[in-house]
């Protein structure tokens, strides 16, 4: 297992403890307590080290959070989708291959909102950012044809399928319709351990004097998908400091103190009014 991938894991794991060890709840917490559903659709965009020009294509899918403390989630991913790219000839600017991809990825890893860190934790804030960190792992299989400047023009060059290792890592934004539904958006970038997402590994062109080029690559592909979501909160979660917590009663308790303390002011104006009287 790669070193990064170690550190990556660890860091969660300790995330996970800190997050569950420092949750203080109202009771004791339920399975489907803080569980969110949340189906996804959009867009993904590949950047092998074979291609110049990436296709935006489609992916869709599921995720799933449960809430370990008021600023961090448990998060279990499902996604899948097409990819698409083209190699450009260095010289000719023509294209020397083509690939077609059709991917699914499973990672787990956590979700971590440091403005309830920071601020305090409102389960109907409006707009809430959040940081995205996960591991798992990646299926592809991948057509890929040479072009009119490949090294067998217009041909099909083969089909290459697998499973490879994935670490991925983003950016979410959330706005709650409701108390239990929101809305968001998240863009996240997923790096393979694998150089085969494209379909090959290195590439290859006719020379000046007619002997094929085999053009050397870097080891690894990565592809960005950016998409959208509506969270379904199954349960809500229970936490102690009920006010502190969630925004309703922390307004009702906010307006209580405000109305009892100008009650106070009233009474003291009154008084100051009476004296100067006399």
């Amino acid at each position: 297992m790669p070193i990064a991938l170690r550190y990556f894991i660890l860091t969660l794991l300790l995330c996970t403890f800190i997050g569950e060890t420092s949750a203080q709840r109202r009771r004791k917490s339920t399975l489907w307590d803080g569980v969110r559903v949340t189906p996804r659709a959009g867009a993904n965009f590949f950047f092998g080290d074979l291609v110049d020009k990436s296709t935006t294509n489609y992916s869709f899918g599921v995720v799933a959070e449960k809430e370990l403390s008021p600023y961090l989630s448990a998060r279990v991913q499902l996604m899948g989708g097409s990819m698409k790219g083209t190699q450009i000839h260095p010289i000719e600017n023509t294209m020397t291959s083509r690939f077609e991809n059709i991917y699914g990825d499973f990672s787990v890893g956590a979700s971590f909102r440091p403005i309830d860190l920071a601020f305090g934790y409102f389960k109907q804030r409006s707009f809430n950012p959040y940081i995205i960190g996960q591991f798992g792992v990646a299926y592809y299989n991948a057509d890929n044809w040479y072009g009119p400047s490949g090294y067998i023009p217009n041909s099909f060059r083969h089909n290459v399928s697998g499973i490879s290792p994935i670490i991925s890592g983003g950016l979410g934004l959330s706005y709650w319709v409701s108390s239990k539904i929101n809305v968001n958006i998240e863009l996240v970038g997923t790096m393979p351990f694998s150089d085969l997402m494209d379909g090959h590994e290195n590439w290859m062109y006719d020379g000046p004097d007619g002997q094929p080029v085999v053009v050397p690559t870097k080891s690894y592909d990565f592809y960005y998908t950016a998409t959208a979501g509506v969270s379904f909160l199954i349960n809500d979660s229970q936490w102690k400091n009920e006010p502190k917590y969630n925004r309703k009663a922390y307004m009702k308790t906010r307006n209580a103190r405000s109305y009892s303390g100008n009650k106070k002011n009233v009474k003291s104006i009154n008084k100051k009014r009476r004296r100067s009287r006399r």
